[in-house]
């Protein structure tokens, strides 16, 4: 039994110091994993349960994004191993946001990109406002509606309120559904027409209006034409 686990400690050695030698570029899947379950499984092999999560779950993204009662029906990973590998999911979601914040954003692509990275780990419904300058820049975002949003529920004052002082010309719309499909409803088409009367009244247009769903699928309606694209 000893000499099982010298080899194991020794393969963690192994394993750590050619992280620190070569980077993790050079590292297959199952090799960033076991170095991952190194900080969650102190002493055990973690290769077999490695290769048994990526077989389980199909890639590193979905190990990390799979929820923790998901991860523990695989053999081996217990609510210790599951609550960190979920824990380094969200770490690293938010290590990644606070870096792109400190970039500017720009080009509508780019933020709707943003804005799904940004909003996928929201628990409730929510409508939040992109304002954007016209270069096409990412200035700031807010929550507008949370929990229940309605086209009734919006207002004007508000939004003008939020709007004064900054140099908006477009208004990119993210209707958030967290725990269902992305679709575009009804009610988004009359919370965008609202929307783009509203403020083409102080001279802002509306770029963008995108509602998000679970598992960060998007769809996007283009307020202007009425027709919508995945």
């Amino acid at each position: 039994m000893a000499g099982k686990e010298n080899l194991h400690i020794g393969h963690r050695e192994r394993l750590r110091e050619r992280f620190i030698r070569e980077g993790i570029e050079h590292f297959e899947d199952h090799n960033i994993l076991e170095l991952v379950l190194f900080y969650a499984i102190p002493q055990k092999d973690t290769n077999n349960l490695a290769h048994e999560l990526l077989n389980r779950f199909g890639s590193l993204d979905n190990v990390f994004s799979a929820q923790p009662e998901e991860l523990m029906q695989v053999r081996g990973v217990g609510k210790h191993t599951a609550l960190f590998l979920h824990l380094f999911s969200d770490l690293t979601e938010m290590y990644i946001n606070d870096r792109k914040q400190n970039d500017i954003i720009q080009g509508i692509e780019n933020i709707t990109e943003f804005a799904v990275r940004k909003l996928a780990l929201s628990e409730n419904e929510s409508l939040v406002l992109f304002f954007i300058d016209n270069k096409q820049s990412l200035l700031s975002w807010h929550y507008f509606q949370e929990e229940t949003v309605t086209p009734e529920s919006i207002d004007k004052r508000t939004l003008f309120h939020k709007l004064m002082g900054t140099n908006t010309t477009h208004i990119m719309i993210a209707h958030v559904f967290p725990k269902s499909k992305a679709a575009i409803s009804k009610t988004d088409r009359v919370i965008a027409t609202k929307l783009t009367e509203a403020l083409g009244t102080i001279g802002v247009g509306i770029l963008e209006y995108i509602v998000i769903g679970k598992n960060r699928t998007y769809v996007t309606l283009s307020a202007f034409s009425g027709r919508s694209r995945r």
